[in-house]
């Protein structure tokens, strides 16, 4: 599921398995700052922009 930029960056500060990419893990993207906790920069979200543990909306859900 394709999100804006900021939600990214909400999932990721409200998940307790946030955790950022190095290297060559995780979907790389030049709009978002390594430093800045996002979902496209953690290992657990694939290229396709999905949580490979499943918690992505279970998190929108709670924040919004």
């Amino acid at each position: 599921m394709k999100s804006s930029k900021k939600t990214y960056q909400e999932v990721a500060e409200a998940c307790s398995k946030y955790a950022p990419a190095s290297g060559g893990n995780g979907a790389k993207n030049s709009c978002c700052d390594s430093k800045t906790p996002s979902c496209l920069n953690c290992v657990h979200f694939d290229r396709n922009e999905h949580c490979d543990l499943d918690l992505y909306d279970q998190i929108v859900e709670r924040i919004r």
